[in-house]
């Protein structure tokens, strides 16, 4: 499993990035410029220049051929091609992970996000909240579960209290410093989350060319 990871700074503002929404198809430039936010729609710009950019290394096809399928719940799949992918980003930081190798999941999250005390009898089992010293102890089995729940193609449409952190097969979290990367599929317990920049992934659309 390859993990890729983002940190967006602060200082980034849609305007420094609004151009290279050019290089996406008109409807998906649509979607994201109709978000309200400037941060989601900085998110959702990188995480599809991402995507699509790596998407189209690993496999050659070109990112205007590239074609989806969904699954029953919404899961997205490459057409055609056995290269899972995930996607997932919060506050300041986005993550993707690829594998030829099986189902996956990602979550990413910061670890100082801020829970109330009654989201943990809603969200944790009986053992996790036993093991919880901590918000950040909350966090880290939050990731654990959001991946393997993304990896089954659920997402958190059931009673996450029934999904046991502590006893999810092939499921980790990862320490990124202020983050929590989760990660679920054959080789998360291995996984190396590798980090790229902003620039990077700029730097592939000097001339768009999957309009």
């Amino acid at each position: 499993m390859d993990i890729l990871l983002i940190r967006v700074e602060e200082k980034l503002t849609w305007a420094d990035i609004a151009d290279y929404a050019d290089c996406l198809s008109r409807s998906r430039k649509a979607a994201i410029e109709r978000k309200k936010q400037e941060g989601d729609r900085i998110n959702a710009l990188l995480s599809r220049l991402l995507l699509m950019s790596e998407l189209t290394a690993r496999t050659g096809i070109p990112e205007r051929k590239i074609k989806f399928t969904y699954g029953t719940n919404g899961k997205p799949y490459l057409k055609g091609k056995e290269l899972e992918f995930s996607l997932s980003h919060t506050d300041g930081a986005i993550c993707a992970a690829f594998s030829e190798t099986g189902e996956i999941g990602i979550d990413v999250e910061r670890r100082d996000r801020r829970v109330s005390d009654t989201l943990y009898k809603r969200v944790l089992s009986e053992e996790e909240q036993f093991h919880l010293t901590s918000s950040a102890d909350f966090m880290r089995f939050w990731v654990q579960k959001e991946a393997f729940l993304k990896r089954l193609g659920i997402g958190i449409t059931r009673d996450l209290r029934g999904v046991n952190s502590l006893e999810l097969p092939d499921t980790a979290a990862i320490d990124c410093g202020e983050l929590f990367v989760g990660a679920s599929g054959k080789g998360a317990l291995d996984a190396v989350v590798r980090e790229i920049s902003v620039e990077e992934v700029l730097s592939r659309f000097g001339a768009c060319n999957f309009q």
